[in-house]
């Protein structure tokens, strides 16, 4: 790749069965000088990757690896790079549907772990990422694939707009599909992928800020009941009247692991960016104060 490439920077290595993008290790090329043969690149690895994962060593990456397998991509550079994804379906009959679209929350030390989404993705390029995924999802129907699938997208701010890289697609469900389908039904509206944004019945669009990695190791004070008085008392919950509010999921994980995910719907999307700070805050307020009868720790 550097052969070809002599200005390529850094290399992203992923482990094929990794998700979330803690599968990952950022490897940067300019710290290692002139690669010069094998042996001298396989030996300056353990201490020149950077890995998303926490906690995860070299061996246990390399391990991963043999067993696995993966794969060396060019590392897309850019100053305020956005990660986009288009949803889409291939119906029976030949037909590639546009489903939805979101900008990816993403974190980790190099920014390549999912975290959540915001939806719809940024109406600056929303119609031109649609295109694509479209010529993608053609390619994959005269490949005969059938069902869901999505395309990830790294975009780079240029002069008259952004240029669009494709980077990955998932053909099935993803950390997209069920906040996405969760909205559907809430408020019974639709995706328009001309107009790239979700609007009720009534006419009102909707956007949302969700995430299914929200997590505090004070939360496992909490069980599920005390997590829905928290948000009915505190006036969080979903209105059917106004068509806002916030909607949880992985409830069940509360109380062990301090984890849970919300969907955060409201009329616009610094709205609803806002509602998940403000949602997360009380959460936190709450979870701190601990709950009558347990100790202060666990």
């Amino acid at each position: 790749m550097r052969e070809t490439d002599p200005g390529l920077a850094r290399v992203v290595i992923k482990v094929n069965e990794g998700f979330s993008g803690e599968g990952n290790a950022l490897l940067d090329l300019r710290t290692l000088g002139a690669l010069g043969d094998a042996s001298h690149l396989l030996a300056a690895l353990p201490d020149a990757l950077r890995f998303e994962a926490r906690g995860m060593e070299f061996e246990a990456f390399d391990a991963l690896f043999k067993r696995h397998g993966g794969i060396v991509e060019a590392w897309i550079e850019g100053a305020d790079k956005r990660t986009p994804s288009v949803q889409l379906r291939i119906t029976p009959v030949g037909e590639v549907e546009l489903l939805s679209s979101h900008d990816q929350v993403m974190g980790g030390p190099s920014g390549q772990v999912f975290k959540g989404s915001t939806f719809p993705a940024d109406g600056r390029y929303a119609r031109d990422i649609h295109a694509l995924a479209a010529r993608v999802g053609e390619v994959l129907r005269d490949k005969g694939v059938i069902g869901r699938a999505a395309v990830d997208f790294v975009s780079v701010p240029v002069a008259d707009g952004h240029e669009h890289h494709a980077i990955e697609i998932n053909l099935r469900k993803g950390g997209t599909t069920m906040p996405f389908q969760m909205l559907e039904f809430l408020t019974n509206g639709h995706y328009d992928p001309e107009q790239a944004c979700f609007v009720s019945p009534m006419g009102q669009p909707r956007y949302y800020y969700a995430s299914d990695n929200v997590d505090n190791r004070d939360y496992r004070r909490l069980i599920p009941n005390d997590l829905i008085d928290i948000v009915v008392s505190r006036r969080l919950h979903f209105d059917e009247t106004r068509q806002q509010g916030v909607v949880f999921n992985l409830i069940g994980a509360l109380s062990e692991y301090g984890k849970l995910g919300m969907i955060c719907i409201a009329d616009s999307p610094e709205e609803a960016e806002a509602m998940f700070t403000r949602t997360v805050a009380v959460l936190d307020e709450e979870a701190a104060a601990g709950v009558e009868g347990l100790p202060p720790q666990l």
